[in-house]
C-alpha cells in the first residue's frame, strides 16, 4: 500500500512537470506587496502553483568542479547557491578565482541567486589562517582564573605555558565561607606572586579560617574550545571583540572578493554568509589542565574603565566567584560590555561592509539552543542577530518529532522573532541531516519535509541546504523545492499574528554566569553557595526559558520573543504593545530575576493600559545597578496585587495562565502537542499553516478565529481545494486531517 506521502510525491511530480521551470530573474529584496481586494486569492493561487525563485532553497557548494551545477540546480527548482572561492590555496590562487567568476556568470545567466560564504570551513574569522598570518596580536585571548583554597600554608600554582601572556593581572586572597569570598578582608598578593612567577608561591593566611587564593592570567585561547573540535581546520582564531582583528578579517576576505569579483558584488551577489563565530572562552571539549576563562582583549581594561567607570581587574573575583551583594552587578556590567563589543565589532562591522557594497549580512551563531550558552559564546544572541539583514540559525537535526518534543529553545522561533522585531521578512536556516549522518540513523524524505515544516511554522522563510544533493532522488528534488517555495511565499504574506510576547531574560543569565572548566554540554554545576541537592538556579532559568516556550507551542499559543529593545521601541496603548505591525496583549516573563528598570517601567505601563503579564517563578527583584534594583522592587510590589498579573507556578501552567486573559487564535478539540500553527494576516485574508510534526496521523476539529470562504492549500502537491466549516460568530471550526509529518494551509478569504 502506498504511503500518503508517496502519493503526494507522485502527484507533486506530475504537477511540477506540467508547470515547467520557473524562469523569474534574480531574487528581489522583499516579498511582493499585497494585491487589491478581489484579486488576492487569484494571485495567491497563481504564485502557489509555481512559487517565485526567491522563496526556494539555496544549495551550499564549497568546492568548484561541476560545470553543469547551475543547469542541475535550475532544473530541480533551486533558488541558487551559497558558494566561495575554492579552498585550495585559499584566497590566493588565480585559477580558483577564475573558477568562481565563471560560476557566478553561469548563475547570473540563469537569473539565479548567489550568496558568498566567508570562510575556509568554519568558524568564520580566521580566513584559513590568513587573518593571523602577519598579525599574531589579533589572536583570541581570555582571562583565566586559578584557585587554591586551604586553612594552612597555601601553595598556589599559576598557569605558565607558552600561550600565557605575561605575568598575573592580579592575585588576591580572601576568606571563604560557604563558598562565598569575603572581599572586604581581601589581601593583595600581586607583587609577591609576580616576583615568583612562573614558579608557584606559598602564602600563610593570618588566621585559622579557610582562605582562597585567586590569580588571573591572560592566555591565547585554543585547547578545549570550538577551535579544536569543529570539522574544519584547527587553526588559531581571531578575537571577535577586537575591532582591529575583525577589520583585518574583512580586509583579507571581503575586500578580496570585491577586488576579484568586481561588479558582481552587490549586483549578482545578494548576501555574505558568516558561520559560527564565537568568543572561544567556553569549552566544548574536555582537556587536561583547562582553567575557567572569560573573554578579554588587548585594550579591554582601558575601554571597560571608560565605559563603566572602574577597573575591571578589581572586579575579576566577582566574575569567577560569588563575592557577595556586588557580584551580580559586576557580572551585569561585564557581560553588557562584552555583548556590545561582539555586536559592534564583529556583526556590526560585517553588516556595515555588506550594506556599503549593496549586499546583506547573514549567517548563524554557535550553540543557540540553551539560554545559558548565549552569554559565554555570543554575549547577547538577540542583539547579534539584529545586526544581520537575514538572521539565521543552524539546524543539524532532521527528526521533526524530536525537535517538537525537545525542551530546548525552539531556535527557528527565536530567529524569526528577531526578524519581526527589525521589520524584516527574510530569515534563514542552514539545514542538514548532520545528526542522522553522524549517528548512522535513517532520515526519510518525509522527515526532511517535516523538518522544513517545523522551521517554517515557527517563522523561517529561507533554507540554505547542507543536505547532500544525493540525499534526494531525481523525483524528490523538485518536489522538495516547490514545497519550500510555497511555504516561503505564503508565510511572507501580510503580518505575523501572535498576541503573546515571551521576554528574553539574558540579564538574569549574565548575573548567574560563572565560567567553568567543564564543557558546555555538561550539566550546570550548582554555585558553591547553592545547596548541592537542588537544581542550580542557572539551570532552572535556562530550562524554564526553553520549556515555557515549548509549552506555549504545544498548546497552540503562538508567540514572539521580545528583548529589551523591542519593548522599549514599542508603542503601548489600550489595544496592546505594538511593534512593526504586530500587537502583543500578553507578556510572559520566564524566571526573570534581573530586568533593566527602563524595560520594567514599560511593562508596568503595558499592564496599566490593560495588558496581561504572566510570571513564571517570582517577580523580578533586581535591576542593572543597586539604584535600579530599588526601582525594580517597587514595580514588582505594585504589580503583585494587579488583576492583570498572574504567577504560573510551573511551566506547564503557563498556557492556562495566558488563556485566562486571552481567547485562543487556534484551538483543537483534543490535545495534540506536536502540531503547531502559524497565522499570517493580509488585508483580505487570514492564512493559517498547520504542521503535524508527529509520525502519526492528526484528526481534530480545529477552531480558527477567522471567517470567510476557505481554501485548503497543500504545499507539497500544490493542490488547492475548497474547504467547508461551521461558523459561529468570529470563529470557524474545520475538521482537519493530516498525515504523519504533513503540513497544510487553510486560507480564509474575508467577505
Amino acid at each position: 500500500m502506498m504511503h500518503p506521502m508517496q502519493r503526494m510525491l507522485c502527484a507533486a511530480a506530475v504537477a511540477a512537470s506540467a508547470i515547467g521551470l520557473n524562469t523569474l530573474g534574480a531574487a528581489a529584496q522583499s516579498p511582493a506587496p499585497d494585491v487589491p481586494r478581489g484579486e488576492e486569492m487569484q494571485e495567491m493561487k497563481k504564485q502557489f502553483a509555481n512559487p517565485p525563485r526567491k522563496y526556494r532553497m539555496l544549495q551550499i557548494v564549497h568546492h568548484p568542479g561541476n560545470p553543469d551545477l547551475a543547469d542541475g540546480l535550475q532544473r530541480n527548482g533551486y533558488a541558487g547557491i551559497v558558494t566561495n572561492v575554492g579552498f585550495d590555496n585559499y584566497l590566493e590562487d588565480d585559477a580558483q578565482w577564475q573558477a568562481l567568476r565563471e560560476r557566478i556568470a553561469a548563475f547570473r545567466e540563469r537569473g539565479m541567486e548567489l550568496w558568498l560564504y566567508d570562510e575556509k570551513g568554519y568558524p568564520s574569522g580566521k580566513a584559513g589562517g590568513l587573518t593571523l598570518r602577519d598579525h599574531p596580536e589579533f589572536e583570541t585571548i581570555g582571562v583565566l582564573c586559578a584557585r587554591t583554597e586551604g586553612s594552612g600554608p597555601i601553595r598556589h600554582a599559576m598557569p605558565a605555558d607558552e600561550r600565557v601572556i605575561g605575568g598575573p593581572l592580579r592575585v588576591c586572597a580572601a576568606p571563604v565561607n560557604g563558598g562565598r569570598y569575603d572581599l572586604d578582608r581581601a589581601v593583595d598578593l600581586t607583587a609577591e606572586a609576580t616576583s615568583s612567577y612562573p614558579e608557584p608561591f606559598a602564602w600563610t593566611p593570618p588566621d585559622g579560617e579557610v582562605w582562597g587564593v585567586l590569580s588571573f592570567h591572560v592566555r591565547r585561547m585554543f585547547e578545549g574550545t570550538h577551535i579544536v573540535c569543529n570539522y574544519s581546520d584547527a587553526l588559531p582564531y581571531i578575537n571577535i571583540i577586537d575591532r582591529e582583528a575583525v577589520a583585518r578579517f574583512i580586509e583579507v576576505t571581503h575586500e578580496a572578493y570585491l577586488r576579484e569579483c568586481g561588479e558582481s558584488i552587490g549586483d549578482d551577489i545578494r548576501a555574505v554568509f558568516t558561520d559560527e563565530p564565537s568568543l572561544m572562552t567556553a569549552y566544548l571539549q574536555d582537556d587536561e589542565g583547562l582553567l575557567p576563562a572569560l573573554p578579554w582583549s588587548r585594550d579591554f581594561r582601558e575601554t571597560f574603565q571608560t565605559a563603566c567607570g572602574y577597573d575591571v581587574v578589581d572586579a575579576l573575583p566577582h566574575l569567577f566567584e560569588d563575592c557577595g551583594d556586588a557580584t551580580p552587578y559586576r557580572r551585569l556590567d561585564y557581560w553588557a560590555f562584552v555583548s556590545k563589543l561582539v555586536e559592534e565589532n564583529y556583526y556590526g562591522q560585517i553588516q556595515d561592509w555588506c550594506r556599503a557594497h549593496g549586499m546583506g549580512a547573514t549567517g548563524h551563531a554557535l550553540v543557540e539552543e540553551q539560554l545559558y550558552w548565549h552569554g559565554p559564546f555570543e554575549g547577547d544572541l538577540y542583539r547579534d542577530l539584529r545586526r544581520m539583514d537575514i538572521p539565521g540559525i543552524d539546524m543539524l537535526n532532521s527528526n521533526p518529532t524530536a525537535l517538537a518534543q525537545s525542551r530546548q529553545i525552539p531556535i527557528p522561533k527565536f530567529v524569526s522573532s528577531v526578524t519581526h522585531m527589525i521589520g524584516g521578512w527574510e530569515c534563514m536556516s542552514e539545514t542538514s541531516s548532520h545528526v542522522q549522518r553522524m549517528r548512522n540513523l535513517p532520515c526519510s524524505f518525509e522527515q526532511r519535509l517535516g523538518t522544513i515544516n517545523y522551521q517554517y511554522v515557527l517563522g523561517l522563510t529561507r533554507i540554505t541546504s547542507y543536505y547532500g544533493y544525493d540525499e534526494f532522488s531525481d523525483a524528490e528534488r523538485p518536489v522538495f523545492n516547490d514545497h519550500i517555495g510555497r511555504l516561503g511565499y505564503m508565510l511572507t504574506r501580510g503580518t505575523h499574528i501572535a498576541d503573546v510576547g515571551v521576554y528574553y531574560p539574558i540579564q538574569t543569565a549574565w548575573a548567574l554566569s560563572a565560567p567553568t572548566r567543564r564543557t558546555a554540554y555538561a550539566p550546570i554545576e550548582p554555585a558553591r553557595t547553592e545547596p548541592p541537592d537542588e537544581t542550580p538556579r542557572m539551570q532552572r532559568v535556562s530550562d524554564t526559558f526553553g520549556a515555557a516556550s515549548i509549552e506555549l507551542l504545544a498548546n497552540q499559543r503562538d508567540f514572539d520573543y521580545l528583548d529589551d529593545q523591542a519593548i522599549r521601541e514599542a508603542t503601548i496603548d489600550a489595544a496592546g504593545l505594538h511593534i512593526h505591525g504586530e500587537t502583543f496583549r500578553c507578556l510572559v516573563l520566564p524566571e526573570t530575576w534581573v530586568i533593566p528598570a527602563a524595560t520594567y517601567e514599560r511593562i508596568e505601563r503595558f499592564v496599566a493600559q490593560g495588558g496581561a503579564l504572566v510570571i513564571v517563578g517570582a517577580l523580578p527583584g533586581k535591576g542593572m545597578s543597586p539604584e535600579e534594583t530599588t526601582a525594580v522592587a517597587a514595580i514588582s510590589e505594585r504589580l503583585r496585587g494587579s488583576e492583570r498579573v498572574a504567577v504560573a507556578p510551573t511551566v506547564e501552567a503557563v498556557p492556562g495562565s495566558v488563556g485566562a486573559f486571552l481567547p485562543p487564535d487556534v484551538a483543537f478539540d483534543a490535545p495534540a502537542r506536536e502540531t503547531f500553527y502559524c497565522h499570517r494576516h493580509t488585508e483580505n485574508a487570514d492564512i493559517y499553516f498547520l504542521a503535524n510534526l508527529l509520525e502519526g496521523p492528526f484528526d481534530r476539529a480545529v477552531t480558527f478565529q477567522a471567517t470567510g470562504e476557505i481554501q485548503r492549500m497543500h504545499p507539497t502537491t500544490g493542490e488547492i481545494r475548497p474547504e467547508s466549516g461551521t461558523t459561529q460568530g468570529e470563529y470557524t471550526t474545520v475538521q482537519v486531517q493530516l498525515a504523519p509529518l504533513e503540513g497544510v494551509f487553510y486560507v480564509f478569504q474575508r467577505p
